[in-house]
């Protein structure tokens, strides 16, 4: 759960406008995608503070993070259409 919970809160870092759609829903599939999110985000973070990074291996994450940043996206439009950065 704690995975989850990570992953979800970055994916809301990543996409800000669809923080309040992030925040509500709650699916198993979802919860994998998170889990997932939370593990590539956090190696990356890993990979990018390392004393010798790997720049191949960083990014190899960052195109990981952005392939699942890019394939929620068109799922959370599902639901609302994205806030605008100015409000509600």
């Amino acid at each position: 759960m704690k995975l989850e919970k990570i992953g979800r809160a970055r994916l809301k870092l990543r996409l800000p406008l669809y923080r309040h759609v992030l925040s509500d829903l709650k699916s198993p599939s979802l919860s994998e995608i998170f889990v997932a999110y939370a593990e590539a985000s956090m190696q990356l973070d890993a990979l990018r503070s390392s004393d010798h990074p790997d720049q191949s291996l960083i990014e190899e994450y960052e195109r990981a993070c952005r392939e699942i940043e890019n394939s929620i996206e068109p799922y959370l439009r599902m639901f609302r259409p994205p806030l605008t950065m100015g409000g509600r």
